[in-house]
């Protein structure tokens, strides 16, 4: 169970990684950004949660991926800090059995008593995370399918936060009676409602009915898209299959392998991640059976899960591997493991003998460290890693010191020579310290020798600017030509129209490093 939750956070913060401005919340999309900045929140108080919270809290995060993830972007309505956003943690699951049947609907609930303590405003009012989780869940439980659609109008005008926790419980709770039928549903609701839904849907539809899902995912795959124009997701047919093979590993497995591609691996990766938190031999067994990328996939998943339950045994595995299979399952559970112990992480890296699987594994691990203690990640990071490792995983850990403490990470800045360790540096600082005044910071992002690196971060430190000091910004656009000509009018219109007196929000852009 824990064991499970951890490596759905530690996915879901590996795709933060791909957003350039996750901490400063300027992320592509403004859905995915405050969804991982909710999770993360969360993650350092998540293991004290009793286990019926963790089983709700990891179902919300396998479903919920998919909507946010690789559902794109949009305006992001929430508002608050991220501490006023604590008690609204997205969770999703049935508190209802699982019907291990085959038909293509699941069997409906055994229903519940009257155990909600009032409506859902009451509810999301109610003080205390774990109670308004546990609130939730009940109360969703407790309705009869003809409320359900009703029960849709109830979330409109929510923040984002805390419809993604009462969308994704609504339509994993449908999807146990009636999974077609919420399916359905969530086409018809407009972004970015639908793909919270969807991915609640699939979700629930996964939990209590898998093979079902699963025969419906290979006829019709495009109906399990969760973005505009894309097939269903690698997370869909790793829940499914995950979900399946707790109930019959075998049947699983055959249906992975007649999948193509990626899907196939994501499958089966969902497989062995499930049977290796049970018992890592029978995963191990069955995985010997497999071959090529096979084999690779499924001993990867392995790893992932074993390195946190026991990472002594789990290292002496893989120490029995060779190969392109010993680096990789060897990648994956110092990951692992640093998503829930980074220091631990640390040590077993500084285990290992100099090389290019060293720096690789420094600088994924000083990035997981930096968002639970940024000073001591920095601290390793420059100490123990090879100036490869620095370059690779520097950005990141900069990132997050110049929240904690700007002015050190400036020294480390101004004493690094031109090159790409600077201008990795300076790009975290400019992206991940949004409190410095952009006045100061766009000077920073100019000095990037990288001229596309440059461009972009000036860019970005210029839509903060145009919002908190139009005028300034404006005289600034005259002058600079480190700003590409489109991405000059986008801001020129935004400080216009800030200094007309209109509010203008976040997300105008939409640029990666």
């Amino acid at each position: 169970m824990e064991v499970e939750l951890t490596r759905v956070v530690g996915f879901l913060l590996r795709q933060g990684r791909r957003e350039p401005e996750f901490h400063g919340r300027g992320c592509f999309s403004a859905q995915l950004c405050n969804f991982l900045v909710v999770i993360e929140f969360y993650w350092a108080h998540l293991k004290a949660m009793k286990p019926n919270i963790l089983i709700a809290v990891a179902a919300l995060l396998i479903g919920g991926a998919g909507g946010l993830l690789i559902g794109g972007a949009g305006n992001d309505k929430a508002k608050g800090t991220q501490s006023e956003q604590s008690g609204n943690l997205p969770a999703r699951t049935s508190v209802t059995g699982r019907s291990g049947g085959t038909s293509e609907s699941a069997a409906p609930a055994a229903p519940r008593g009257g155990k909600s303590s009032g409506g859902l405003r009451e509810i999301l009012a109610e003080p205390g995370q774990t109670n308004r989780i546990m609130s939730l869940l009940e109360y969703y439980s407790d309705l009869d399918p003809d409320q359900f659609e009703s029960e849709i109008k109830k979330l409109q005008g929510l923040p984002m936060s805390q419809r993604m926790l009462a969308m994704n419980l609504l339509f994993s709770r449908w999807a146990e009676t009636d999974p077609k039928g919420a399916l359905e549903q969530s086409r018809q609701m407009g972004f970015p409602e639908m793909f919270m839904a969807r991915a609640g849907a699939v979700s629930g539809w996964a939990a209590s009915n898998p093979e079902g899902l699963a025969r419906e995912y290979t006829s019709n795959p495009d109906d399990f898209s969760m973005g505009p124009g894309g097939r269903g997701s690698g997370d869909t047919v790793a829940m499914i299959a995950g979900e399946w093979a707790k109930q019959n590993p075998e049947a699983a497995l055959k249906w992975a392998r007649t999948l193509e591609g990626r899907e196939a691996g994501d499958a089966i990766s969902g497989i062995f991640n499930e049977m290796a938190q049970q018992d890592p031999g029978a995963a191990l067994r069955m995985a010997t059976g497999l071959s090529g990328e096979e084999r690779g996939d499924a001993y990867e998943s392995i790893a992932e899960s074993w390195a946190i339950s026991d990472y002594a045994a789990a290292d002496k595995w893989i120490n029995s591997l060779s190969g392109e299979e010993k680096s990789e399952a060897r990648f994956a559970a110092v990951e692992s493991l640093a998503n829930v112990s980074p220091a631990q992480a640390a040590q077993e890296t500084n285990k290992l003998p100099e090389g290019e699987e060293r720096d690789d594994l420094v600088a994924e691990v000083s990035r997981e460290w930096a968002r639970q203690d940024a000073p001591a990640a920095f601290d390793w990071l420059t100490e123990s890693g090879s100036e490869s490792a620095v370059e690779e995983g520097i950005g990141r850990v900069v990132g997050a010191l110049s929240r904690e403490n700007p002015e050190r990470a400036l020294e480390y800045i101004n004493s690094q020579s031109v090159g790409e360790v600077r201008d990795n540096a300076v790009q975290g600082y400019v992206y991940g310290n949004r409190d410095a005044p952009p006045a100061e910071t766009i000077r920073l992002a100019e000095t990037i020798s990288g001229e596309e690196s440059r461009q972009r971060a000036v860019t970005r430190v210029a839509y903060e600017w145009a919002r908190e000091d139009p005028q300034a910004t404006l005289q600034y656009l005259e002058t600079t030509e480190a700003i590409g000509e489109e991405s000059r009018e986008r801001i020129s219109e935004m400080a216009e129209r800030a200094a007309a007196g209109e509010e203008v929000g976040r997300g105008g852009f939409r640029g990666r490093r």
